[in-house]
């Protein structure tokens, strides 16, 4: 044995003495599996001592993160970090180092034996220190995470929808924010439940005694969420409107940031410099975090407390966009500098629910090597995997939250050669296809691009995806004798075949849509798409539900199953006849004309007052609802700029009979603008029986108005119908143009 080094296969002990730490012990048994295959020898474990030729843990404050030591005495080797969630990563640092262990996916198939960096202990410090203190991936598979050294530190999520509870509404309803001249009563969900009142001042109290009760009840843990409820329902009295005046916008929305983070400031005085709850018994500093999100993302003009800790949102999947990426660079600066000790960051690293491969790692790479040289350290993200869609993608991530250093080309080349093998260059043409396809045709970024979008997957075009599935095919030649890396392009085989499936269904959808809007007359042609249509649906059915059952790398359903527009019912009454039937109106004016003009609240704008609809909308720059451009007076309704609106109603109907919604439209639609109707059937008590989407407006533009005549059908036991016209993400230029709807009998 030479003097300067120690071979791992010299090491026969483990000495892993009082301490039960689950993730320890599943580290161990790591170690211990892969010795036994590597070496053909055991690896054993001991409650005490320090024997020659062994392994053992010591408790030192090396660093935060999971941070660890590894040092050579002798024949032994000292493993040194804080704890020992520190000694699983120095474990799987070895696994990974000096044997070779790799986990590019989850389970069995998720493992590949590599060429090791190192062979032996040598007689020098090995110090390693994580540049993101928490990585964390969710809800990526645990094992995975594990093995790649991601964990949780701290909590950040939506909150105050648990503090400002119905309860507290009973006895204190001051605190809770009035909305349009309402205060409603919280229902306990962050989604529905307005934000509260930040500026009243027992709204501070309130939250600072949330957050030092939950610090007296849990010691231990180094943070407290304060994040604002997932929707921008602020209060929207006189006292809101002088603290956010004058009104400014950040990506074409209201910015909030310094009515929400000047309560977080007052809620952090009082319970750090008032109470002292600075740090926890053993010496950890404690935060106050909040997400900037949405009405929320720009740093705020005055300085921040060092214990809060902002948590940037951002979707950096889109740094195709360069305005957007030098915007969100210099809000990462600015955010840097705010004067908070700490900041973290929530990307969007979806994965599934895109049913294509969502390939981005030129800016996984880029935006980590970026956050990491501002400062910030603390890393979530979103990312239910699609192993066969998603690649690389987590493998990389993980690799680079640890040391964003690392060259990521290096990286991806270890990956593709390892694990595919003598298919590496055609499963890397394929994901590098979509990735480059991607960049160039997703356009200007926007929140979260195409999520949960059911047309999102008309980015790619099916020339596109022929292209791929051919370096698909080409990579089952190249290891078709390699059973083992086979099977892992037969993973990503199956789970593309359910875009191929998808995008058929889709496309086939809007040409049957526009056939319906703009060639009704031609019933052959419609029933030979619908049959089209019809096929393809069921295809994708068929095989989403066999995918979901048979295999082991496909996401859960809620992920991918998502709900889905349906223009069947339209064809079959253009195809029947159906539409020439006679019709009974219900409501007063299908010409939409307008009353005179309402100001909701002071974020405006000033929208038109109809005698059957109503809207409900999320403000933003540029909004208007105009009149109708196909109208001589002011009637109809032109909507431009929209966040998200909703034109509705509720209207009474007697079951089983035949209804119909018609319009005459007039629009220009562009990739992620969502426009659709909306019906759903109520019973006597409100409740909903059914709900479906009988037409979403297809990508493209109408080039003047067409007719449209959707059929309904109340089913059994509605009493009632509430329509909506739902309008969303209206990118510059984009429109809906309505110039009359009606609703009415058939019979």
């Amino acid at each position: 044995m030479g003097a300067d080094q120690l071979s791992l296969f010299e090491v026969n002990y483990l000495v892993v003495s009082g301490v039960e730490d689950a993730r320890l012990e599943s580290a161990i048994s790591d170690l211990q599996s892969l010795y036994l295959s590597r070496y053909e020898k055991s690896l054993k474990v001991l409650k005490s001592g320090s024997p020659k030729h062994s392994i053992r843990f010591e408790a030192r404050d090396i660093g935060e993160g999971g941070a660890f030591s590894i040092r050579r005495d002798r024949t032994r080797v000292i493993i040194q970090g804080t704890d020992a969630e520190a000694w699983a990563h120095a474990i799987y640092a070895i696994c990974s180092d000096i044997m070779g262990a790799r986990w590019y996916w989850s389970g069995e198939l998720g493992f590949e034996w590599v060429e090791p960096k190192a062979t032996h202990f040598k007689n020098q410090l090995w110090l390693e220190q994580p540049a993101f203190i928490q990585r964390r991936l969710y809800p990526v598979d645990s094992d995975f995470g594990r093995r790649n050294r991601l964990n949780s530190v701290y909590s950040f999520n939506h909150n105050l929808a648990r503090i400002f509870s119905s309860e507290l509404f009973d006895k204190t309803p001051e605190v809770f924010a009035e909305v349009n001249g309402r205060r409603k009563a919280p229902d306990g969900s962050a989604a529905r439940d307005p934000q509260p009142d930040f500026a009243n001042p027992l709204t501070v109290e309130i939250a600072a005694q949330a957050a030092l009760d939950y610090f007296e009840a849990n010691p231990t843990r180094t943070s407290y969420s304060l994040s604002i409820n997932d929707n921008v329902l602020f209060d929207t009295t006189a006292d809101t409107e002088a603290i956010v005046s004058p009104l400014r916008y950040f990506r074409d929305r209201p910015n909030y940031t310094d009515l929400v983070f000047g309560f977080m400031n007052q809620v952090a005085e009082r319970v750090f410099n008032q109470a002292g709850a600075w740090q926890t018994p053993s010496g950890e500093p404690r935060y106050i975090t909040a997400l900037a999100y949405y009405w929320t993302e720009p740093a705020p003009s005055m300085p921040l407390h060092a214990r809060v800790m902002p948590v940037l949102t951002s979707d950096r999947a889109q740094w195709h966009d360069p305005l957007y990426r030098l915007e969100d660079i210099a809000l990462i600066q600015d955010w840097a500098e705010s004067g908070a000790e700490r900041v973290a960051t929530w990307d969007y690293y979806f994965g599934a629910p895109y049913i294509y491969p969502r390939q981005f790692n030129q800016w996984v790479d880029e935006s980590l090597k970026h956050l990491a040289a501002a400062g910030v350290d603390v890393f979530f993200s979103q990312l239910p995997s699609f192993w066969g869609l998603d690649g690389a993608k987590a493998w990389l991530a993980t690799e680079l939250l640890w040391s964003p250093r690392q060259d990521a080309d290096d990286l991806l080349d270890e990956y593709y050669r390892n694990f595919f093998g003598e298919a590496a260059d055609s499963v890397r043409a394929f994901y590098e296809r979509a990735e480059n396809h991607r960049s160039a045709f997703e356009g200007q970024a926007d929140w979260i691009k195409l999520y949960k979008d059911e047309s999102g997957i008309s980015l790619f075009t099916e020339d596109v995806l022929i292209e791929m599935r051919g370096y698909i095919e080409q990579a089952k030649v190249e290891v078709k004798l390699d059973g083992r890396r086979l099977a892992r392009v037969e993973v990503i085989s199956n789970a593309f075949r359910l875009t191929e499936h998808y995008e058929r269904y889709n496309r086939t959808r809007q040409v049957l849509t526009w056939m319906a809007l703009r060639e009704p007359q031609q019933k052959v042609a419609l029933e030979k798409q619908l049959t089209a249509y019809q096929h393809a649906k069921s295809a994708y059915r068929e095989y989403l539900e066999g995918y979901l059952a048979e295999s082991s790398y496909a996401p859960s359903r809620r992920h991918v199953d998502l709900g889905q527009s349906n223009p069947e019912a339209l064809v079959v009454a253009l195809i029947s006849g159906a539409e020439v039937q006679d019709f009974a109106r219900i409501l007063k004016d299908p010409l939409l004309c307008h009353l005179g003009y309402d100001l909701r609240n002071f974020l405006g704008p000033e929208l038109p007052r109809l005698t059957d609809w109503h809207f409900d909308y999320r403000p933003s720059k540029g909004f208007a609802i105009l009149p109708s451009q196909h109208s001589d007076s002011e009637s109809g309704l032109r909507i431009e700029n929209a966040d998200i609106l909703s034109v509705f109603n509720t209207f009474p109907v007697i079951s089983n009979r035949n209804y119909a919604l018609k319009m005459q439209a007039d629009w220009k639609i562009g990739l992620d603008n969502r426009v659709h109707v909306n019906v759903i059937w109520l019973d006597r008590e409100g409740q909903r029986i059914e709900s479906l989407t009988p037409l979403r407006f297809p990508i493209g533009a109408s080039d003047g108005l067409l007719n449209i005549n959707l059929p309904l059908t109340a089913p059994n036991n509605a009493c009632d119908v509430r329509v909506r016209i739902v309008v969303s993400r209206q990118y510059p230029g984009e429109f809906l143009d309505i110039s009359y709807l009606d609703l009415g009998t058939v019979w």
